[in-house]
């Protein structure tokens, strides 16, 4: 059996066009890491990187595409929605490494990655209450990173990992996603609504910031 992948590589939460939710994290001195789009998946996307992993906000920007028959199986487009539609728009994608998933996944192949590279992404989250769990395209971690993309990460913030997280899911956390992501620093309850709270800490402090309300607080 192959052995499972346990690290954080980054965590995402699907939001609105242009991602104006980002002036919340820039308040407090988080700098944007980077911005990718997604071809033939119809999002965007700007990151936030830390020293082990980064945040990710997701928005659409062609949602014909994100219907489309390779694109559907995700769900990201009900995702989207979550305001309206009661899903998760969380996502947590775990380091590719020496390791996989253990848990049953299903192969995603969207357009913008190379020919022959897959996405495992979980079974579980099929049920679109949980979260998007998946084996991100990533093995190293942002401060590994050669190609600068990284930046300075929040050292300016005086934050320097994403130390663990705790998810809200509005029905019963799946077993295997629980099981999957409790050694990532991942914890599964169950809620009313879909929330993320996340703990990051730095040489002596911390801060934690709860989502989709974008507030902060001290640790």
């Amino acid at each position: 059996m192959t052995a499972e992948a346990t690290e954080l590589c980054h965590l995402f939460m699907m939001v609105s066009p242009g991602a104006p939710e980002r002036l919340a994290l820039e308040a407090v001195g988080l700098r944007e890491s980077f911005r990718r789009e997604h071809p033939g998946q119809g999002t965007c996307n700007v990151c936030y990187c830390f020293e082990n992993a980064y945040l990710e906000l997701l928005w659409v920007t062609d949602p014909q595409a994100l219907r489309s028959a390779v694109i559907a199986p995700t769900g990201l487009s009900q995702r989207a929605a979550w305001r309206s539609g009661g899903a998760s728009p969380f996502g947590v994608g775990l380091r590719r490494g020496q390791g996989g998933l253990t848990v049953p996944t299903w192969d995603f192949a969207p357009p913008y990655l190379p020919l022959g590279l897959t996405i495992p992404v979980a079974r579980a989250s099929d049920d679109l209450c949980q979260p998007f769990v998946f084996l991100s395209p990533g093995g190293t971690r942002p401060d590994q990173w050669s190609d600068g993309r990284s930046g300075q990460r929040q050292q300016t913030a005086g934050l320097t990992d994403i130390a663990g997280a705790e998810l809200t899911v509005a029905g019963v956390p799946a077993p295997d996603l629980t099981a999957l992501l409790a050694p990532a620093g991942i914890r599964l309850r169950q809620g009313p609504a879909p929330a993320l709270r996340i703990t990051l800490t730095g040489p002596g402090s911390g801060r934690i910031l709860d989502l989709p309300a974008f507030r902060w607080s001290e640790i």
